[in-house]
């Protein structure tokens, strides 16, 4: 048994193994006693332990419910509250692991998100799930963010921005790694062609070990911004030296 699993969720599954532990909780792969279905089980660790934790698990059982009947998003099938009211299990439909198929669910996925005008601002390789058939589930919603809502007065922001620390680093935006607060979905779309690459690479585009040296593989990468492009618009350019940001005009 796994003590990290109470003794009323072995009551209703079988816990067969575990598949991956993060910062924020635990999934398991697990049967539903009595229906027999596999599933995967995920246990949130302090889910509402303060006001930002328990916005994140708001807006990850919010936005997984209102987005249910997409066939390429992870439908969620139940949420059960721990013993000790401080964690959460959600149950979801558990996937097993050519190329274009998968490429073509994840932007079909991700242009329904971004069709209600949210982001999901955490788009890695392990959020994305395949069955034997290749089938794509988009899962992990935890920082999912709604634009509709950034600055206005039900915000849960103090001002219209939005959190510059998300995202797995070596799937990170630029401008999210130059701390820019005002990033669009293009953040997701970067993510995803990162993902891209990686799937026909076979490893990690901009493997960073730090946010700095993320930058700098990123930049002996991708060429720079012309000096003398569109002058209305102003691209973001971190200065190693002073730790400030310039524009390039």
């Amino acid at each position: 048994m796994d003590w990290e699993i109470e003794e009323h969720i072995y009551k209703r599954y079988q816990i067969h193994k575990r598949l991956g532990k993060g910062a924020y909780g635990i999934v398991w792969k697990a049967t539903n006693i009595k229906t027999n279905i596999t599933v995967a089980l995920k246990k949130i660790f302090d889910a509402f332990r303060n006001e930002v934790d328990a916005q994140r698990t708001y807006r990850e059982i919010a936005f997984l419910q209102e987005f249910s009947g997409h066939p390429n998003i992870i439908r969620l099938l139940n949420v059960i509250r721990a013993e000790n009211d401080k964690d959460i299990y959600l149950v979801f439909q558990y996937m097993d692991i050519h190329r274009k198929y998968i490429i073509y669910q994840i932007l079909k996925a991700i242009k329904y998100i971004h069709s209600a005008n949210v982001i999901h601002r955490d788009l890695k390789p392990s959020n994305i799930l395949l069955d034997s058939s290749c089938n794509v589930r988009i899962c992990d919603f935890g920082l999912t963010r709604s634009l509709n809502f950034v600055g206005s007065p039900s915000s849960d922001d103090c001002d219209p921005t939005l959190t510059e620390y998300v995202a797995t680093r070596w799937y990170r935006a630029p401008e999210i790694l130059l701390a820019s607060n005002t990033y669009t979905t293009g953040v997701d779309i970067w993510s995803i062609g990162c993902i891209f690459g990686e799937m026909f690479l076979g490893k990690p585009l901009f493997p960073g070990s730090s946010t700095i040296n993320q930058i700098e593989k990123i930049i002996a990468s991708v060429p720079r911004p012309s000096r003398t492009g569109n002058q209305d618009n102003n691209w973001p350019v971190f200065c190693m030296e002073s730790s400030s940001y310039a524009t390039i005009d």
